[in-house]
């Protein structure tokens, strides 16, 4: 049958995830795989996992009838993520094209590129800023047309490869 159950497990390895996260993903399916006595017979997807039938017959929408179209062309957005009002809030920053010098190192920001969302740390952010900007991360790119995007933690000092995609 087509569908996922408890003996059945797909590692999913979104176009943007890295060599680490496929190995840690493959070591949690051995692992799984060894708790259960190898029951679960386990896949790995290494693309869009909507294109796969048994992923979409769990996540696809059952009640449309007629596919979405697909998205459009997609914006760069840049969004802070700041308890500075004494609130944790988030506000856009940016659309379109920003640059290094928008980042506040003050503050936690999530950078949404049209294949992946980074969150990126600032050195000077706040316990609750970077304690709860994954989560501020997830929420956002749960609510855009493609919500499955990956997420990656980026701290200021190690953001390079961030600013390389940016300038793309």
């Amino acid at each position: 049958s087509s569908g996922i159950n408890a003996e059945y497990g797909i590692q999913i390895n979104t176009p943007n995830c890295d060599k680490d996260e496929k190995v840690k993903a493959m070591h949690y399916c051995l692992k799984l795989k060894d708790e259960r006595n190898g029951r679960p017979k386990t896949s790995t997807i290494d693309d869009d996992p909507m294109t796969d039938e048994r992923v979409s017959a769990v996540l696809g929408d059952k009640d449309k009838k007629d596919k979405a179209p697909p998205p459009g062309p997609h914006t760069k957005k840049l969004i802070r993520v700041s308890d500075e009002s004494g609130t944790l809030k988030m506000d856009n920053v940016a659309e379109g094209s920003f640059e290094v010098d928008n980042f506040d190192p003050n503050d936690v920001f999530i950078v949404d590129l049209e294949k992946s969302i980074y969150v990126w740390v600032g050195e000077g952010a706040s316990v609750e800023e970077k304690k709860n900007g994954m989560s501020y991360a997830h929420t956002y790119v749960s609510k855009t047309d493609r919500p499955l995007r990956s997420i990656s933690v980026v701290t200021q000092r190690r953001a390079h490869h961030l600013y390389k995609e940016m300038a793309q």
